[in-house]
């Protein structure tokens, strides 16, 4: 496979992780705004949180594609970025499974569970999730800015996404970086793979 090749899928995978991180955040708002009383008992919730793992699934094959084009020019600092990006998205990804599968049926068996305040081990993983997302994307959005493989506005909004990161939980608050790795997807199946 060429370096263009390469390029190509590396854009492609990006536009679609993209695509579907914003359509699961819109689907997610517009379920929340419709559908007054917790939809955690039904159908729709599996659908909905099956949608976000499918989007976290591709946003890793994204990630990992991004960060191999630019490996040499974003140094430790990328790898690292790259690292604890992985981890969280797939802590993330990991959480959107438990909602699609597993909170359907404690709604249904135990729903005293799902009402109640996050504490102990559940707020250590729910602070470790969204702090290693947060703090992955955002090494990772600074290491592309410094490297200058990809167009800078678009390193910057990474950046911010990656701030925003914290919030990933909670809908919107993943379309800045959803359009950040739209963008620099956009951006490789546009240009010469040599340019940068």
């Amino acid at each position: 496979m060429s370096i263009r090749s390469r390029s190509q899928l590396v854009g492609q995978v990006s536009i679609a992780a993209s695509a579907l991180i914003i359509v699961s955040q819109s689907v997610n708002l517009g379920l929340g705004l419709v559908i007054s009383v917790q939809s955690a008992d039904s159908i729709v919730q599996t659908l909905k949180y099956g949608l976000a793992i499918l989007a976290m699934y591709v946003l890793l094959l994204s990630l990992t594609g991004l960060y191999l084009r630019q490996a040499d020019s974003a140094g430790k600092l990328g790898l690292a970025g790259y690292l604890v990006a992985f981890l969280g998205t797939l802590l993330l990804a990991g959480d959107w499974w438990f909602e699609s599968f597993i909170a359907p049926r404690l709604a249904a068996v135990a729903p005293e569970v799902m009402t109640g305040a996050i504490t102990g081990s559940m707020a250590v993983g729910a602070g470790a999730t969204f702090g290693l997302f947060a703090l992955g994307w955002t090494l990772f959005g600074i290491a592309t800015f410094r490297a200058k493989v990809y167009p800078r506005p678009a390193a910057a909004l990474l950046m911010i996404g990656g701030v925003v990161g914290i919030l990933a939980g909670s809908t919107p608050y993943q379309i800045p970086l959803a359009i950040a790795v739209g963008w620099i997807g956009f951006s490789l199946t546009r240009s010469d793979p040599d340019q940068g």
